[in-house]
């Protein structure tokens, strides 16, 4: 069962949500709160899997809960770290780089469809792929739309200031996880095993200090391994 967190100043979108989550099996509306301060002390009360929260709110806003959510290292029901997925709207995409910066694990636009919504957090409380990232690219190129689309191949520049360098392998995997491949898709194009790719990813996930894997995608693009048409496909 993933517990779920509600957190959005207006009841109406609440209730949407609330309908299409309470609808399945699987998944358990925990909670609802109008602003961050009440879902932080929500959360607390009563852990959640994961937290879909509006980013403009009164009293406290999404992504300063967000970041509040992560320096208190919230955890969910079965003790592994709450996860956070922003819900936005195209009127609120430059917080969207802010609020990933600040912990969250992915984003939804709010007219998401119904099956998408399910998948997202059905993903995220799995604590697999999270959101995809070549999604979440879509949204990068927009707030960085000033940063050089150029890729950096010297991989002494990518490991810079890192405790662990990543391995070539890694940086492959990295570059693949930044290119929105599902773990089977990289063992399937490096011709490697499922179990090697998920000790390669979460070696890639501890190294560049990323809670998962839209960090990894966060990093990989600061770092210039991928560029932004990379991300998006082109």
């Amino acid at each position: 069962m993933i517990n779920v967190g509600l957190v959005d100043d207006q009841q109406l979108v609440r209730a949407g949500f609330s309908m299409v989550l309470g609808s399945q099996d699987d998944i358990h509306i925990a909670w609802e709160a109008n602003n961050g301060v009440e879902a932080l002390d929500r959360a607390t009360a009563q852990p959640v899997d994961v937290v879909l929260m509006d980013v403009q709110m009164p009293i406290m806003d999404g992504i300063s809960a967000t970041k509040e959510l992560v320096a208190r290292s919230a955890m969910g029901p079965t003790g592994e770290p709450l996860r956070v997925i922003i819900l936005t709207t195209f009127d609120s995409e430059n917080y969207v780089m802010e609020a990933v910066e600040n912990g969250a694990s992915g984003f939804l636009l709010k007219d998401t469809a119904p099956e998408d919504l399910l998948d997202a957090v059905r993903s995220v409380g799995a604590q697999s792929a999270v959101i995809s990232p070549a999604a979440t690219a879509k949204l990068f190129r927009r707030i960085r739309s000033g940063q050089t689309n150029k890729k950096i191949s010297d991989p002494k520049r990518i490991n810079e200031g890192l405790a662990e360098p990543l391995t070539p392998r890694e940086l492959e995997i990295l570059e693949l996880i930044a290119m929105g491949k599902s773990n089977p898709e990289i063992a399937s194009q490096l011709f490697i095993s499922l179990p090697t790719v998920k000790t390669h990813v979460g070696r890639v996930l501890t190294k560049t200090g990323s809670r998962d894997r839209v960090h990894a995608v966060l990093f990989a693009f600061k770092r210039g391994l991928v560029t932004q048409d990379a991300l998006l496909g082109n």
